[in-house]
């Protein structure tokens, strides 16, 4: 089974085709939510999760390849300002760890190789 027909098989029982590179929540459901969700396939692999807030307004977005996350994971606050940026390579987290307050003031930053955070990391709280 291929990463395209993993995925549809885990999503086919609460999504229907928005077109063929995506899928989404029918919009019923998202009021049982709060929130909606949806799968670019980009091919290779390779997709982007990315899920909404009723509003509209996007939660999160998680680059992904065969079933990990492999690239940028970002959150945004319900107001649209960021909350976190990930970088992640093969399922770990590889590069930067970002996290900031709502009104925008960064909080946490880490690097990390494989997994191992490395050297000295940024935090204020």
């Amino acid at each position: 089974m291929n990463y395209k027909q993993l995925l549809i098989l885990s999503l086919s029982n609460i999504t229907k085709y928005k077109n063929e590179a995506e899928m989404i929540i029918p919009e019923e459901m998202r009021e049982d939510f709060g929130w909606h969700q949806t799968c670019e396939l980009l091919g290779d692999g390779k997709y982007i999760l990315r899920r909404y807030w009723k509003s509209g307004n996007k939660l999160w977005e998680k680059e992904c390849q065969n079933n990990q996350q492999h690239g940028q994971s970002m959150g945004w606050y319900e107001s649209g300002n960021r909350h976190w940026k990930i970088e992640y390579q093969n399922g770990l987290i590889h590069g930067k760890e970002t996290w900031w307050s709502g009104d925008g003031i960064k909080w946490y930053e880490a690097e990390y190789e494989n997994g191992n955070r490395l050297g000295i990391t940024f935090y204020t709280g």
